[in-house]
């Protein structure tokens, strides 16, 4: 189900929601997904947090029993939370590097699957979504948990982000214009 792209389609994700929890992961499996990796901060736990809340581990072992290898790849350095990356009872890799490929390949090869069979959900364009794109897989952009509480350069990104949204949308306007609709 993994999704080509090219410049600059390489910074919008396949689809959007608002938490995790919003993501439809039947059609995912339905549609060929074998696995889902998903970001850590502002994703699945607040930024600066050293543990995952109990709601995502059941939704982690509900995906594993409904079939789908879930993982988590983050930026996060794995000094900063040792004690919670040693309870982690699935594959993970921290100071992963995103939006370069290397922490993709190497999660993935722990995942045994491949690129197109995959799936990444996080809530950054030049990280989760441009890295994940960039390998061919299906993206889901998710809303930050708490975008007030994260790490002094994703705060840029942020801003980025927002212009770069923007420009998408007047072109998807103008675009419109143009087709008479």
């Amino acid at each position: 189900m993994g999704t080509y792209k090219s410049f600059p389609g390489y910074f919008f994700p396949d689809k959007k929601v608002e938490t995790v929890r919003d993501v439809d992961y039947q059609q995912l499996k339905r549609s060929g997904i074998r696995a889902v990796i998903f970001d850590l901060d502002n994703t699945l736990a607040l930024w600066g947090e050293e543990e995952l809340e109990s709601e995502v581990l059941d939704l982690f072992e509900d995906l594993q029993s409904r079939g789908l290898k879930v993982a988590v790849l983050s930026n996060s350095k794995k000094k900063e939370i040792e004690d919670f990356v040693a309870e982690l009872p699935f594959p993970h890799l921290f100071n992963a590097g995103k939006p370069r490929s290397r922490g993709f390949e190497k999660i993935l090869g722990e995942l045994d699957v491949g690129a197109e069979e995959t799936a990444m959900v996080g809530d950054q364009l030049f990280t989760d979504v441009l890295g994940a794109n960039r390998m061919n897989m299906y993206t889901i952009r998710v809303e930050p948990l708490d975008p007030t509480r994260e790490y002094k350069f994703t705060r840029i990104n942020r801003l980025a982000e927002s212009i770069l949204l923007r420009f998408r949308d007047f072109y998807r306007f103008l675009v419109s214009l143009l087709e008479g609709k």
